[in-house]
């Protein structure tokens, strides 16, 4: 593979905007105050103007220690609940989370192990956060200042760290809240069974990954028994915490999140099952912190109490049993997207409420022509097809999408869609809204002249002005088609059925817009170029070009089938409603301040130099 530096905004930086750049306030005291319980402060600990910051070393199975620091409010009268949170971007740079001690919790940060001040080595990403998450509930739960209820908190890595503990863990595990992660990270990192690209490899260099990690990945890269630790999807009778999930419409793990909600509610065990909440937002990855949508500002979206209100909600009940925010939050909150400028009745853009999801739905399938349009009628073509050169050294470019170190978002395609390696099919104008909730399906027949290809699917839409603007993609490896867990290479010139499902949407298409699927089969760097020669990932010294065919006559019927709503059926709901008590961004003012600055949740941009 040839070497390309690329600036990028690793995944610390999105967990900076969910928390932005913090100012501590702190007024070191001369003395250590006593306590109202069985317990003293220890003589290591750090007195503020308003809590006491203690640091541990806390023993792992294997006895390597994790940095966990602990805050607690000066005047410890009893123990507390607790608010516990889990990092690999460095727990000295979370002390805003501080403040949730003037208002009865206790909080406990602690470092992944191998980053920053935890011991340990780093292997494949999160392989030890299951067992490490659990042993360090149980130590929170056995300390004098926790009252035996633990809630989790956290967006992306800090949220995957949350559903790996989940499962079996002690019963002092009562309430979760994963922002923007997975519960599956096989999944969120090879989709269809290509690789994730820009997902993984900048994250694992951005974070010093040893090169033993990268071969790992390269090792198994087919679903085995080493991702079993990594996903929690046959274990969620095991988990008995209740949970509120959150998740972006252009955020990395779209479906991840909306898969977690469903699981935790509807297959969860006793305390889990029927305890969850979703809320799917507008957002890129931490978008709900307010950074826009790629070319796109949603109004009504960027607001900060949203977060804070669902923090409020699930901890006051799970936590205090306080109830009063937890029963006003409807089960299913979401924003139904649509376009800002060519919008002339405003329709949509706005946040609406749910019981369940998948919301019901009525399907409206859609078959593509050899005239490069989209229709509801199929075709009646005898033979009809069309071919297409893919060249691995030459790939579509990425513009837009679920991106993390890449420009994430709504962009415009029609550049992109220029390219004789792009096949775009498009409806008429629309004579009035098309609403769509839920995941798509894409069913196409083709063919290849190699034993492996990929095939890319985007959906977009298509403004009045002609811009074609991304609203949800993926990709198949033709090879896992039908399997992650085993290849199935294809015999060239054979024609083959391929079923896949886009990442859910929230989207409506107004009248004028027109409904576009573009067909191709590479989307780099957000997926892996598949070279065509069938071999293993990064294992190719050659590449092939592919001469694929996509079928669309009667025989072979290629159509994607859309799960569309009446808009007028849809309840919104209106987040006024649900203030939160306060939001984090400073602690006490009443003396004069020393300000502490933390600069590792300020914007970050990184060179990587690719490794392969």
């Amino acid at each position: 593979m040839k070497t390309k530096t690329i600036a990028i905004i690793i995944s610390a930086v999105i967990v900076t905007a969910s928390i932005c750049t913090v100012l501590i306030i702190y007024i070191p005291r001369q003395f250590i105050p006593t306590t109202g319980i069985d317990w003293q402060f220890p003589q290591n600990s750090t007195l503020y103007a308003d809590y006491v910051e203690v640091p541990y070393a806390v023993n792992m199975i294997d006895n390597v220690r994790l940095a966990t620091d602990v805050y607690l409010p000066s005047e410890l009268n009893e123990a507390l609940p607790v608010i516990f949170v889990r990092t690999p971007y460095n727990k000295d740079s979370m002390g805003l989370l501080a403040s949730y001690t003037q208002t009865g919790y206790a909080v406990v940060i602690q470092d992944f192990r191998g980053f920053y001040e935890s011991e340990g080595e780093k292997s494949l990403p999160f392989i030890t956060e299951q067992i490490d998450g659990q042993m360090s509930l149980i130590w929170i739960a056995e300390q004098p200042w926790c009252n035996g209820k633990i809630g989790t908190w956290g967006p992306s890595a800090l949220g995957i760290a949350q559903h790996l503990m989940a499962p079996n863990a002690p019963d002092s595990l009562k309430c979760q809240l994963p922002i923007v992660a997975t519960p599956n990270v096989y999944n969120a990192g090879f989709r269809g069974g290509e690789l994730r690209r820009e997902l993984f490899i900048p994250w694992m260099e951005g974070n010093d990954f040893p090169q033993d990690s990268f071969d790992m990945l390269q090792e198994n890269e087919k679903y085995n028994p080493i991702w079993y630790a990594l996903n929690i999807e046959n274990n969620y009778s095991d988990i008995h915490a209740a949970s509120l999930h959150m998740g972006g419409w252009y955020d990395i793990f779209t479906q991840n999140s909306i898969d977690a909600y469903y699981g935790y509610q509807n297959y969860g065990g006793e305390g889990a099952l029927g305890n969850a909440k979703l809320i799917m937002g507008p957002w890129v990855h931490g978008g709900m912190f307010g950074a826009p949508t790629g070319e796109i500002s949603f109004p009504y979206a960027q607001d900060l109490s949203i977060t804070f209100s669902a923090n409020d909600a699930l901890f006051e009940k799970w936590l205090r049993n306080d109830s009063t925010k937890w029963d006003s939050l409807p089960n299913i909150t979401y924003y139904l997207m649509s376009s800002v400028e060519y919008n002339p009745t405003q329709l949509g853009n706005e946040w609406y409420q749910a019981d369940d999801w998948p919301i019901s739905s009525t399907p409206l399938e859609m078959y593509l022509h050899s005239n490069y349009s989209l229709t509801e009628n199929p075709s009646l073509e005898i033979e009809d097809s069309i071919s297409y050169i893919y060249d691995p050294n030459n790939p579509v470019g990425t513009l837009g999408g679920g991106n993390l170190a890449l420009p994430a978002g709504i962009y415009d395609q029609s550049t992109l869609e220029l390219r004789d390696d792009v096949l775009s099919f498009t409806t008429p104008s629309l004579t009035e809204p098309l609403t769509v909730l839920g995941q798509m399906e894409m069913t196409f027949f083709v063919s290849s002249n190699c034993t492996d290809t990929d095939f890319t699917v985007k959906v977009t839409d298509v403004y009045p002005d002609n811009r074609s603007m991304i609203v949800t993609d993926t990709i198949i490896r033709a090879r896992n088609r039908n399997s992650i867990t085993n290849w199935e290479f294809l015999t060239p010139g054979e024609v083959y059925e391929i079923t896949l499902l886009l990442d859910s949407t929230a989207y409506l298409f107004g009248e004028n817009h027109r409904f576009r699927v573009d067909i191709s089969s590479s989307n780099y760097e957000r997926f892996e170029t598949n070279p065509n020669t069938g071999e293993a990932l990064w294992s190719n010294t050659t590449t092939y070009f592919a001469n694929n065919t996509i079928f669309l006559d009667s025989t072979y019927s290629s159509k994607i089938t859309l799960p569309t709503v009446n808009y007028l059926s849809l309840t919104p709901f209106d987040f006024d409603d649900l203030e939160p008590s306060f939001i984090p961004f400073s602690l006490s003012k009443k003396e004069p301040p020393r300000i502490m600055f933390s600069s590792v949740w300020s914007p970050l941009i990184h060179v990587i130099t690719r490794r392969r």
